[in-house]
């Protein structure tokens, strides 16, 4: 009875496979080592990223639906040394996160971009978000993603002449981080705008 007890109070799926028990952390052994070799960077576009979203798609539900925030420390490392290759590469004067409307952090607590530069460190300025969206992932079609999150955002400051990155989870269409673009270049009169996100959707690179 002890031992079902222990089970069932300090062990877990593993967060990638969802097959194997674990003890510590989110992830089993097999997915640690995994998750290492994934990790490399890459770019294509103006987009630089870690991931493919179906390879960690598990992952990113359990910490934007699960709560399940130590997902976070998993990714940070890389995320850290991704960031400062980039930073290195593109010149990068500074960093920004895509903002959540304050009803998805109501409901989740937390911006999860904001959380994975903090807990990697990383030094970052934040966009306010005037105007709150439904979740991207629920509207087909670009145009339309564009029409949810038009007026969305807010500048409050001048970027004039600085090369921006500008930082997200995950990159479906890019409806988003277009946007951002749009207003960093024009209101914020920025250089250059360049995107990370951990996990870009296939289909991204098709459009």
């Amino acid at each position: 009875m002890l031992s079902i007890l222990k089970k069932f109070l300090f062990s877990s799926k593993c967060s990638m496979c969802r097959k194997r028990e674990i003890q510590k952390g989110v992830l089993c052994q097999e997915c640690d080592k995994t998750l290492a070799i994934m990790s490399d960077l890459k770019h294509r576009k103006n987009l630089y990223y870690l991931y493919y979203y179906s390879d960690v798609k598990n992952m990113l539900m359990d910490l934007k639906f699960k709560n399940r925030k130590a997902v976070i420390k998993e990714f940070s490392g890389y995320t850290k040394k991704a960031i400062e290759d980039i930073i290195e590469l593109e010149k990068i004067d500074c960093i920004l996160s895509t903002p959540t409307s304050k009803t998805h952090i109501l409901k989740r607590g937390f911006n999860q971009v904001d959380e994975l530069l903090n807990e990697a460190g990383i030094k970052y300025e934040k966009i306010r978000r005037v105007k709150n969206t439904k979740y991207m992932f629920k509207i087909k079609g670009l145009e339309k993603r564009k029409k949810n999150i038009k007026n969305a955002f807010l500048l409050e400051k001048s970027y004039k002449g600085k090369r921006l990155l500008l930082v997200d989870d995950i990159v479906t269409t890019g409806a988003t981080l277009e946007t951002l673009k749009q207003l960093l270049l024009d209101k914020g009169e920025a250089e250059r705008v360049i995107f990370f996100c951990l996990a870009a959707v296939k289909g991204y690179f098709r459009g």
